[in-house]
């Protein structure tokens, strides 16, 4: 199982392009000369490069983009603190794309391409706390990539990045929603696989027919109004809770009693009771 999501400075994953064609925008588009290079971006990507951050950048079969809203972009520690990120992952990246380029030389097979994209947006911004989600994808050679979700929660008062670990008691935690997380993940299990969970023989891999850690996966508080975080989604990654084919999983858990009372005292202002 992969370790709990937490969100730091290299965590971060984003970054700066590999080679030629980079992009840094803050309210800015990419220069002319780049744009019959640069790929299409998704519908978060293209509001964020017209009113956020970006990095991007094309090369051949490889592509790269970070982006962030203008949220984000506005608030001076966090910004920086991207742009300090971006520049550890612009090495990173080129590091990749010429050992990969080279590793394919060497056992004479084609190289694919070398790609990574991750998109954030807001998934909620209450008075106290300011929660990002990124959407993505790597691909650094093999059989297929990998989708990436990630969470970023910035203290606004604070003027700093915060763990699910500073929000939560994260044993009491996964003790409030365990019950509601196996019973929608089997539902979704059901829902993919065309029947319910322990039907038929069962998964060839027995884990996958079995429940998973929610604290072990990416935990993202969201708000449905009213200025305070009232449901949490679980992300689960590929190879986490089924076959890669299933894709991710996420299931949603409305805040109830059971999560208030897992939420540190300094934040408990910041959540409430989904109605």
């Amino acid at each position: 199982m992969a370790p709990l999501k937490t969100v730091t400075l290299i965590g971060l994953s984003l970054a700066l392009a590999a080679c030629g064609g980079e992009t840094i925008a803050n309210n800015t588009q990419a220069p002319a000369a780049n744009a019959a290079n640069e790929a299409e971006p998704a519908n978060a990507a293209q509001a964020n490069l017209a009113e956020g951050g970006s990095v991007a950048f094309t090369q051949g079969e490889s592509e790269f983009r970070i982006s962030w809203p203008a949220t984000a972009a506005a608030i001076a520690p966090l910004d920086a603190m991207l742009r300090e990120g971006a520049k550890a992952r612009r090495k990173e990246t080129e590091d990749g794309i010429r050992a990969e380029q080279a590793a394919s030389k060497e056992g004479g097979y084609p190289f694919r391409g070398y790609s990574y994209t991750e998109d954030w947006s807001v998934a909620a911004d209450v008075p106290a706390l300011l929660v990002l989600r990124s959407e993505g994808y790597s691909y650094t050679g093999g059989a297929h990539g990998m989708p990436l979700v990630k969470v970023l929660y910035w203290d606004k008062a604070g003027n700093k990045a915060l763990e699910a670990g500073d929000l939560f008691d994260i044993a009491a935690l996964g003790r409030a929603v365990k019950d509601r997380f196996c019973t929608a993940l089997d539902a979704q299990r059901a829902e993919k696989r065309g029947e319910p969970v322990g039907s038929g023989e069962g998964s060839p891999i027995p884990e996958f027919d079995q429940c998973v850690d929610p604290t072990k996966q990416t935990i993202i508080a969201a708000s449905s109004g009213g200025g305070v975080l009232n449901r949490l989604h679980f992300v689960i990654m590929p190879y986490e809770a089924g076959p890669y084919a299933e894709g991710i999983y996420e299931i949603e858990v409305p805040v109830d009693a059971a999560v208030l009372g897992a939420v540190k005292p300094a934040w408990k202002g910041a959540f409430a009771r989904a109605n």
